[in-house]
């Protein structure tokens, strides 16, 4: 009875090791070629959308979820309005392209307004 326990306990375990996931060696133009067909299976399906790639011509395509940091926005932002106060952008551009810009920092401190004609 010991033996047939540790018997039935060794084949658990054996086969729970050998249970990884054999889709994790396919590359993934693999994949793609399997997406290439009118209908591939729904394990494949899966395995692509937690890839996280797209198959054009049956060559992947990674995409890249960059996480949008506020701290990075703010700073672009700051950066952008400095300048704007120091005269080296436009405050503000129309559609015709006429410009206001200030120069703060000049021996003569002025707002110019540039008209496209």
């Amino acid at each position: 009875m010991k033996k047939l326990f540790q018997l039935l306990l060794l084949s658990v375990g054996l086969s729970a090791i050998s249970y990884g996931g054999y889709l994790d060696d396919w590359t993934d133009d693999q994949f793609c070629g399997w997406m290439d067909n009118p209908s591939p299976p729904a394990h494949i399906i899966a395995e692509v959308k937690k890839r996280g790639i797209s198959c054009k011509g049956g060559v992947a395509i990674k995409i890249v979820k960059a996480p949008i940091v506020k701290g990075s926005i703010l700073v672009s932002k700051f950066k952008s309005w400095t300048k704007m106060l120091r005269g080296k952008k436009p405050i503000y551009t129309t559609k015709g392209g006429t410009q206001i810009k200030i120069e703060p920092l000049n021996d003569e401190k002025s707002i110019t307004l540039n008209k496209l004609f």
